[in-house]
């Protein structure tokens, strides 16, 4: 495919993308060419003002990036160097009853969500959840043996990052522009911190569509703008470690 071919609206954003970092336009295909897009607009973001441009959800997909930018601040590390992704080195507290509540949220939205994409079990298996443990410090590892893993786990790590991808191919009413322009931009925003909740928090006015459900991440993007990280080693039980500051 070439980038006469494309419609013309996803042209015109890959081409700003390119213009954007000094790529040729012709190099707007190639595999992989905008992984670490977005680290290149370190530390404030500026340079993606109008990159967007064109698109109904471009003001939405900007007001998110520079929530992440203000949040990350800085890439400089203390010790020299630059962060290769996004990381929250100063988060604002976060009380822990907000955590929980936030934690429970996420839950329930993609319990939610589950059972609106026709999910049944997962959904019944994220209704099941019975307890967010709020912590603080530096958590564990998750298990790395596949037969030490909760299906808990699984689901939120392995399945649920599908999820959307299938939301856009199968309810999306309007053309195929907003499937085209994120699978543009799926790879570039995953690496933002190879999160990809945080990615489907940040993509999601590409994944709208007529299903009324509360934006199931967005209770997600809280907990990490504050540094809050999920652990799962229990089927019915997600905690969650706020940092120490």
């Amino acid at each position: 495919m070439t980038m006469e071919q494309l419609d013309a609206s996803h042209a015109r954003v890959l081409r700003q993308m390119c213009d954007a970092v000094g790529l040729p336009h012709e190099k707007a295909l190639d595999d992989d060419v905008f992984v670490g897009f977005f680290q290149s607009f370190r530390p404030d973001g500026n340079g993606l003002v109008g990159v967007f441009e064109g698109l109904p959800e471009a003001a939405d997909l900007q007001e998110r990036l520079a929530d992440l930018f203000e949040v990350a601040g800085d890439d400089r590390r203390p010790q020299g160097g630059r962060d290769a992704y996004f990381v929250v080195r100063q988060p604002a507290a976060m009380p822990p009853a907000l955590a929980e509540m936030a934690g429970r949220q996420w839950i329930n939205r993609l319990a939610e969500l589950a059972i609106r994409l026709g999910h049944d079990e997962a959904g019944q298996q994220l209704a099941q959840v019975e307890t967010i443990r709020v912590l603080e410090g530096i958590p564990p590892k998750h298990p790395r043996l596949e037969h030490d893993k909760t299906n808990l786990l699984r689901l939120l790590k392995d399945q649920i990052p599908l999820w959307l991808e299938s939301l856009a191919i199968e309810t999306n009413s309007q053309s195929e522009l907003q499937l085209k322009i994120a699978d543009t931009l799926r790879a570039p925003y995953y690496f933002i911190t190879c999160d990809p909740m945080l990615r489907d928090y940040l993509m999601w006015p590409l994944y709208r569509t007529p299903i009324p459900i509360a934006e199931p991440m967005e209770p997600y993007f809280q907990l990490w703008k504050h540094g809050v990280k999920w652990r799962v080693y229990q089927e019915q039980q997600v905690d969650l470690y706020l940092p120490r500051l």
